[in-house]
This record gives structure tokens, sequence and C-alpha cells, in this order.
């Protein structure tokens, strides 16, 4: 009887789980729950590069702890993605002097059917493979629970992922060769010796921010983002393996777990580079006279166009 009561509860509350393409809360059904999900500030949105405005003042972010750390750190299968818990010693500071404390990194990925690529932000339309978000909270808060619900709480650092189909990314080999032991919704294994730095761009100087929010519910319209210009570099066999190791509340294969690009509603998209830093295949390319050439003009933002 127990375990049959187990297993009603949990049946119940996997259909009242929010998805991203199935059921009663689907992505399309997330603000009838989640309000804020149906706000003007959302995200991730497609980066323009039309549109997107150089600010000179903003300088390269402060990364402190992101280095190799020796420790535990658990890694669980929350249903939707696989999430690592960060220390509170790993710091952001940004170029206006706010701090932001790590909480913890996760990933969105492609991999149903024809959909082999899963980034949420795109640029200029183009779609990566995965993408990788490092969340935190603002330091003037004493808690990630307190920042959460405050304008000003929230600071995503994301990555975008190429595929390489010719070298494996070594950093990332402990991590994915523990994605077996999380197979299940709910489950929890724990990483060591952990270098979140290496599993990132090599260049993190040059970057994309605006102001958005959380890319899942309760889609909390606090977030400043910050989108690496640079990406990081996974084999066809290490994303595969991200792409079907894990399984969902429904016992489905997490695939497609990301949210469509949303309006940019007048918002300001603003870069610390004038032309793109890196080339190369995969690569978006800002050059004289192409299709992509930025209008990008050095001039004061209008005042509250980027206040939370």
């Amino acid at each position: 009887m127990i375990t049959l009561l187990f297993l009603l509860v949990v049946g119940a509350q996997a259909q009242h789980e929010w998805t991203y393409s199935e059921g009663v809360l689907d992505e399309k059904h997330w603000r009838l729950q989640y309000p804020d999900c149906g706000g003007t500030r959302q995200s991730p949105i497609d980066l323009k590069m039309k549109k997107v405005r150089y600010n000179p003042s903003l300088r390269a972010l402060n990364l402190t702890g992101y280095g190799l750390r020796q420790g535990e750190f658990p890694m669980t299968n929350n249903g939707h993605t696989v999430q690592i818990s960060l220390p509170s010693s790993m710091r952001m500071t940004t170029s206006d002097g706010s701090q932001y404390l790590a909480k913890q990194m996760h990933f969105h990925w492609g991999g149903a059917s024809s959909e082999i690529s899963g980034s949420e932000h795109t640029v200029d339309g183009m779609r990566y493979i995965i993408e990788i978000h490092v969340v935190h909270y603002n330091s003037k808060y004493g808690s990630y629970e307190e920042a959460q619900n405050e304008p000003d709480g929230l600071a995503v650092l994301a990555a975008l992922v190429e595929v390489k189909d010719y070298a494996e990314n070594t950093y990332y080999s402990n991590f994915i060769s523990h994605l077996e032991d999380i197979r299940y919704a709910g489950q929890s294994t724990v990483l060591r010796d952990l270098d979140i730095q290496d599993m990132l761009p090599g260049d993190l100087r040059y970057y994309y921010s605006y102001l958005g929010s959380l890319t899942t519910p309760s889609c909390t319209e606090n977030v400043h983002w910050f989108v690496v210009a640079d990406t990081v570099k996974l084999s066809k066999t290490q994303i595969e393996k991200l792409e079907n190791s894990l399984l969902n509340h429904q016992n489905e294969t997490i695939q497609n777990n990301y949210r469509s690009t949303q309006p940019l509603n007048h918002r300001v998209v603003e870069a610390n580079f004038v032309s793109h830093p890196h080339q190369g295949k995969g690569y978006l390319h800002m050059k004289q006279g192409s299709r992509v050439e930025p209008s990008l003009t050095c001039h004061p933002l209008d005042s509250g166009s980027l206040q939370a």
C-alpha cells in the first residue's frame, strides 16, 4: 500500500510538471501557471548583430574561484537537465562593480529527430549545439532564495557549444562519464576536483549583455545575461552522450530542452566588441559590406534602458 501510494503521488506530480513540448503545461502554456513567463522581458532572445549596441565601458568579467577546485560537487538529474551545484566562493564581478555568487551550472541541448541543435540563445537566427548556463545571485542578498525574487537578484554567464568531429574535450570527460549515474529523474551523484573555467570558452573577455529572465518557470524577469562570444568545442560523441543519457519524469529521454527565443520588446543588447573577436567555421563574422555588418555606435544608452 505504501509503495502504491508513493507511485500515485509521483504520477500526480509528473502530470503537473512543466515541459517543453508535451502535456497541459508545455512551453506555450507556462504563463497560465507562471505569469512571469508571459512578460515583456523574457529570455532567451535572438542576438541580432545589426541591433547590438557597442558599449566600450563594458570591461572583461572578473571571475574568481572558477579554476580547479578540490572537493565534492553534487550533480543532479532534475527531470529537465543535468545540474551541478557550485560553491558561493565562485564569484563574478561585472563592469559596474556588481558581484554575483555562483549557485549552479546546467545545460540545454537538442537531439530529438532532426533537431540536432539545442542552444537557447541564437545569433542572427543561428542555433548552436548546446548552451551552458552558470547561474549566479547578487552578493548584496544573503542567499539565492532571497535574491531570486529581487529585481536585480540574478545573473547568468552563458556559453555556446560547437561540434568538432575530430577531437574530444578532455575537460568534459569526468562530467560525461558520470551521466550514467543519474539516468533517472531525481538521481544525484558527486563530481570531484571540478574546474569550471576549463569547461567554459577559452576567451571570456568578449560578451553580449542584456536584461532578461530565467528561461524556465518561474521565468522571473530579474536576470542580467552575459553571453560569451567565444564557444566551447565538444566532439560529436560527447554531444550524443549528453543528448541521450538522461530520462525525464515520464522516463523519456531528455532532448530539445530549450525554450524558444522571445521578443526583444525594445530592450537594448550591448556588446564590448565591434568586430567578432573569433574567426573560423561556426563563428559569425562582421566584415565590412557583409550581410551581418553591424550598426554599432558609441553613444550613451537611453536612461533606464537597462534598468532591472
